[in-house]
């Protein structure tokens, strides 16, 4: 009994202490010092500080009746500057998209035209199975780590709050209910990780970050995008070599002349 006795100040001390502990952990997220818009240009500065990238990447789709894996080769400089290479467990290339601010090439399994780069083209062509319509700058916009559409001009402030440890804005639409575009963010360091938004056809889509633990060339960088809309899914998962910020050879983007043989 007298053991009993000395036990229970102990466990109460415990519960105390780890009660304590998460809330100062919840109270560290500080909402009161970043309202919407001080958030929303911390994000905009952190994202727009990406502007090239190059490196090899994994790449796996899900679809309802597939599942897609191999590696592509990923290079892309803003605004609409890319050139997706998908290769085969050789190291061949069996397909591949470029865009050089002026044309969008594609070559696959599916598809062999050319493209406006302002203009919009079906995703398949190059994701098997993700058919969805996307720019150039989109796509690039994706592939660096950055939303494809712009949740932030809506015209609105983001209703604030705190999700766990992370804060939360959503921007509610005044014409579709319960179609409300949605950030989380982590509060420490300002990075987008998790997303909910209307594409520009209607459909729903989430997308989830996992960031690298070290800085890459500095920055804080994404090791796997993860994108999902309508049943269908890719993953983007970067190999640690990835090269930010880099200069970048114009002359990735445009395709071989003998490459380009075939019919707009």
């Amino acid at each position: 009994m007298k053991k009993l006795r000395l036990f229970i100040p102990s466990l109460i001390s415990i519960l105390v202490l780890l009660l304590t502990s998460c809330a100062v952990k919840h109270e560290s997220i500080n909402i009161k010092e970043n309202n919407a818009e001080t958030i929303l240009e911390k994000i905009q500065l952190y994202e727009g500080a990406i502007r090239s990238l190059k490196s090899l990447a994994k790449v796996k789709i899900k679809t309802p009746d597939s599942k897609i894996s191999y590696t592509q080769v990923t290079i892309a400089q803003r605004p609409d500057l890319l050139r997706l290479e998908a290769l085969n467990p050789f190291g061949k290339t069996v397909g591949f998209i470029s865009s050089d601010g002026t044309n969008i090439y594609i070559i696959s399994p599916s598809e062999r035209g050319v493209y406006d780069s302002g203009g919009k083209f079906d995703l398949a062509y190059i994701y098997p199975g993700l058919k969805l319509e996307i720019s150039a700058e989109n796509l690039v916009n994706l592939i660096l780590g950055r939303l494809p559409v712009n949740v932030y001009d809506m015209g609105a402030v983001p209703e604030l709050s705190v999700d766990g440890e992370r804060i939360k804005l959503v921007f509610h639409s005044e014409t579709s209910i319960g179609q409300n575009n949605t950030l989380w963010v982590n509060g420490m360091n300002f990075r987008v990780e998790k997303a909910e938004f209307t594409l520009d056809n209607g459909a729903r889509a989430k997308i989830n970050y996992e960031y690298f633990d070290s800085l890459i060339d500095g920055y804080y960088f994404p090791r796997i995008i993860e994108f999902s809309s309508e049943g269908l899914s890719i993953s983007i998962i970067y190999e640690p070599d990835i090269e930010l910020n880099k200069n970048v050879d114009k002359t990735f983007f445009k395709p071989a002349p003998e490459v380009v043989k075939f019919e707009k």
